[in-house]
């Protein structure tokens, strides 16, 4: 090889060191960048001169600057955080609820039931005592505004993790807008391929949006042979190349709440998630809390009309001078079961015993509620015809649709009982629980005050003269219910509790599962790609060292010309 041979394989090296030097200090600089992947020089030999019959190397080329990077762990990567974060957000949303229901705290639902049953068992011990029986409606008052609360803290839960939806439109298209120019930018850099050279800063950042867009959605991810990355949704593209498709928050409604999807706004499609934050959200706000309010209202429901119909049979130490139904119709010439009642009435018939306050007088009067569906059957207008049949009563439909009842006389007192209709319940009359869900759960405003009280029904056969109907109403927590299926309500709630317990420990388990095993990848990753400053400082020194050889090798060969010449 000539002289000036040699001094181009020297040239060569240094050239590479340089670029070796260089990369590793931007790898120093970079160790401490979230995200960044490590950068390694590929060298490759330079191109050979013949001489003769020998093939003589030039030193060694630079062939590009690679990223050092395994895409098939990237990506298990990706789906293990989308995993995590979809468990994560169940987790959050049960461990919401149990703080909500606050099960074995003093506040808790179960204490303001053991406490309302309590107080009517009061009542038993004396009937007569009007602030005993005011005891009874202020703790069921005290049931009803927990029922209240619960509710209110739980839509509040709901609309939170719904609000949270409509967030992650607006991010989704922020990053699926920045990964749509970095795919631009990078295949104008790379030269659509062509290149040796990654665009390491450039892809770092892709990187990141990338891993912050599999956060919120689990995602397919494809790099074309140019550079730019493909990222599908559910079988749906997102970003290809430099185009992207937009998505919106669609605000829709489930049983009167807000249930906002992501669609995509081309086509209106929803977009299909099975991981991320989106579908930790969708199962959190429709499964998880949808559920216990589901359950919770129904809880609820269960305790007025069921109570009630065993209320409404009894009678208290006063009987109502006037009463007004709490609940209406839509229709008053309408059948009752066909009327628009929360609380659906059957065929059967209820007693009104008129009581002459004068001579302690009793008359029983039977009105039938005929809903046998084979002749006409009864509405709110006949069924206040035949209340207004009976001596000394008048009734009539109001305005709203409800029924109100009066005496005629000012001696004359009336209350009810033996109603196998449940039309009583159903609208309301001589009830103590008012509303329909664990939100509008209330008690009937008759019986506010220590002088209302006197209205508790706590009696079974006639004004006043026992206390066995309140022994029914102690014994309903427990009793078994055809509309639950032979449970109790105690076993309802229980059911209501337990579910949300363990749905958490199970949610928790998994989240925990998903955490080790991201951090398992995270760890190989780490191994792999991220920066190892001890590393790095041994391949300075090798490129020092091996730049350092050439420069010599360089000084030498100028000294062999310096003396080649002067021969």
């Amino acid at each position: 090889m000539s002289l000036f041979g040699s001094l181009q394989m020297a040239s060569n090296t240094l050239q590479a060191m340089q670029v070796g030097l260089h990369v590793v200090g931007n790898n120093i600089a970079n160790a401490n960048t979230p995200g960044f992947i490590r950068e390694e020089v590929v060298y490759a030999p330079a191109p050979v001169q013949r001489k003769g019959d020998l093939v003589l190397g030039l030193g060694v080329v630079v062939e590009g600057i690679a990223q050092k990077v395994d895409q098939f762990l990237q990506e298990r990567l990706r789906n293990s955080g989308s995993d995590r974060v979809n468990a994560e957000v169940q987790e959050g949303a049960y461990g919401d609820l149990e703080q909500i229901l606050g099960e074995l705290s003093d506040t808790d639902l179960s204490s303001s039931f053991s406490n309302f049953f309590g107080a009517v068992q009061q009542v038993l011990d004396a009937n007569d005592d009007r602030s005993v029986r005011n005891l009874a409606v202020l703790a069921g008052k005290t049931l009803t505004r927990d029922f209240n609360r619960l509710s209110s803290r739980t839509e509040d839960l709901h609309d939170r993790l719904d609000l949270r939806v409509n967030e992650i439109a607006g991010e989704i298209n922020e990053l699926s807008e920045q990964i749509r120019q970095l795919n631009l930018q990078i295949v104008t850099i790379e030269g659509g391929g062509l290149s040796g050279s990654d665009a390491g800063g450039l892809r770092t950042q892709r990187d990141n949006a990338v891993a912050a867009l599999s956060q919120l959605a689990d995602i397919r991810v494809v790099e074309q042979p140019t550079g730019s990355l493909t990222i599908a949704v559910g079988g749906e593209f997102l970003v290809t190349d430099g185009v992207r498709r937009e998505v919106f928050a669609d605000d829709g409604t489930t049983a009167g709440r807000n249930t906002s999807a992501i669609r995509f706004v081309d086509t209106n499609a929803e977009l299909e998630v099975t991981g991320g934050e989106l579908r930790g959200l969708y199962a959190g706000r429709d499964e998880i809390v949808g559920g216990a309010i589901a359950d919770l209202d129904e809880l609820a429901t269960t305790l007025a009309f069921e109570f009630n119909k065993l209320y409404s049979q009894g009678q208290g130490i006063e009987g109502y001078s006037s009463v007004t139904s709490v609940d209406s119709v839509l229709n008053t010439t309408a059948a009752l079961d066909e009327a628009g009642l929360t609380f659906t009435p059957v065929n059967g018939a209820f007693d009104i015993l008129v009581r002459n306050t004068n001579t302690s007088n009793v008359e029983t009067h039977t009105i039938r509620v005929d809903l046998n569906g084979l002749d006409d059957d009864t509405s709110l207008e006949d069924l206040a015809a035949a209340i207004s049949a009976v001596p000394g009563l008048t009734a009539s439909t109001t305005a709203t649709g409800g029924l109100s009842i009066a005496s005629n006389a000012v001696d004359t007192e009336f209350t009810f009982a033996g109603d196998t209709s449940g039309v009583l319940a159903a609208l309301g009359i001589n009830t103590f629980f008012t509303g329909s869900s664990a939100a509008t759960l209330g008690v009937n405003s008759v019986l506010d005050g220590i002088d209302n009280a006197a209205l508790f029904a706590a009696s079974l056969n006639g004004i006043g003269e026992d206390a066995r109907n309140a022994e029914r109403l102690v014994e309903f927590y427990t009793r078994p219910l055809d509309s639950l299926n032979g449970a109790t309500l105690a076993d309802k709630y229980s059911q209501l509790a337990n579910g949300v317990a363990q749905g958490s420990a199970a949610a928790q388990a998994v989240a925990d599962g998903f955490r080790v095993f991201e951090a398992t990848l995270e760890g190989e990753a780490q191994a792999l790609s991220a920066v190892n400053l001890d590393e790095e400082a041994v391949k300075m020194i090798t490129l020092q060292r091996t730049y350092q050889a050439s420069a010599r090798y360089i000084q030498t060969i100028s000294e062999m010309l310096d003396t080649l010449v002067n021969l």
